[in-house]
């Protein structure tokens, strides 16, 4: 037998095509964990006379994914249980499934602390760790009203669990300053110095050398995985790590983060630094429209707060200059050999892509000599 339970509404890029990225499945494979805790606690508020719970009191009850609606991504969430399974028992799991949104709803909306007790509240450590930046879960209140769980509401469920530190999936970039075989570690120093321990495991053995070796030539490296932070926002090393990825010289997104320490009067005290929220976005507008067959580009910072790509196209020499935060920018090709040069006026705002895809074609043109 099963019964709808629970029908969250993703929000955010990722879920815009009506799907789930499996890594978000961990998440609900936490909340399952903590909605059986919370219903035990239910069932022993309501049996004052018990210790504890009975034997197999979630015996022939799962949760299943039963589908994934649109609007952005809604996955159908049942309970699923068998014939022997208490029906009286199910109530429980209603109760806690309330219990949770209620304190989700404290802690976004309210800004008061949840009645959830703190031991429950540290289930959020799992649950809610694979949403990123300008996502949300949305789920619905016994009143009709919608609340979102996202980063910032789970840390502050977090902070509420007076625990010492917790855990978040990142992705990280930089380089190998130390490997320590015999400890099964490494360490990845971050650009402003920080060096985090990561475990070492068999599988990214090679890759970790190679990185160490090319250490002194700035080698980076983007690491994907668990770290730990503590309450006063200092991260304290990875707890685990998923994949290791070496990183081209000229990474799009390190160099823009690394422009992104600027600050005013960066150029003989004078120069605006690039605002770092128009640096992001230009990153993000470089991942996704940048044809991936093209050369990098190289990238500096202008004295008006903007960001010139440079590249060398055997005889051409190209640059572009974008203006931030508007994101408008100026391509310039010259042959050096006859001096004729090509140039454009691009938008790369938008989301339809047109002036990126402007600026790949005509890249592409002079990188196959076509110019």
């Amino acid at each position: 037998m099963n019964q709808e339970f629970l029908r969250p509404r993703l929000v955010g890029r990722r879920f815009d095509e009506h799907s789930l990225p499996l890594d978000i499945l961990k998440d609900f494979a936490a909340l399952e964990e903590m909605l059986v805790e919370v219903a035990k606690r239910q069932y022993l508020a309501a049996n004052p006379d018990r210790m504890r719970s009975p034997k197999g009191f979630t015996k022939g009850l799962e949760l299943h994914l039963t589908a994934v609606e649109p609007g952005s991504a809604i996955p159908v969430i049942a309970l699923v249980f068998s014939t022997l399974f208490p029906s009286a028992d199910a109530d429980y799991f209603e109760q806690a499934k309330e219990q949770i949104v209620e304190a989700i709803a404290a802690a976004a909306e309210q800004g008061q602390p949840p009645a959830l007790p703190p031991e429950l509240l540290r289930y959020f450590d799992r649950f809610g760790r694979g949403l990123r930046e300008g996502e949300a879960m949305e789920f619905v209140r016994r009143t009709g009203q919608t609340t979102s769980l996202t980063p910032a509401t789970r840390e502050h469920l977090l902070r509420a669990s007076q625990a010492e530190q917790w855990t978040e999936e990142v992705t990280l970039k930089g380089r190998i300053p130390e490997v320590d075989q015999a400890d099964h570690s490494f360490e990845l120093e971050l650009r402003d110095g920080t060096k985090l321990k990561a475990p070492l495991l068999e599988l990214h053995l090679k890759t970790v050398l190679d990185a160490a070796v090319g250490y002194r030539d700035g080698a980076l490296v983007a690491i994907k995985g668990v770290i730990q932070r503590d309450r006063a926002d200092r991260r304290k090393g990875f707890e685990s790590v998923e994949h290791i990825t070496p990183l081209d010289p000229l990474d799009i997104e390190a160099r823009l983060e690394e422009l992104a320490q600027l600050r005013d009067g960066w150029l003989d005290g004078k120069g605006r630094a690039p605002e770092r929220a128009a640096l992001l976005r230009l990153a993000q507008a470089f991942d996704e429209h940048y044809a991936p067959d093209l050369q990098l580009p190289y990238l500096y910072p202008t004295a008006e707060g903007g960001v010139q790509a440079e590249w060398t196209l055997g005889v051409w020499e190209v640059s572009l200059e974008i203006a931030l935060p508007a994101m408008a920018a100026q391509y310039q090709a010259l042959h050096l050999k006859t001096g004729k040069s090509r140039e454009l006026d691009l938008t790369l705002a938008g989301d339809d892509g047109a002036g990126w895809t402007a600026l790949n074609a005509a890249l592409k043109a002079v990188q196959e000599g076509q110019a």
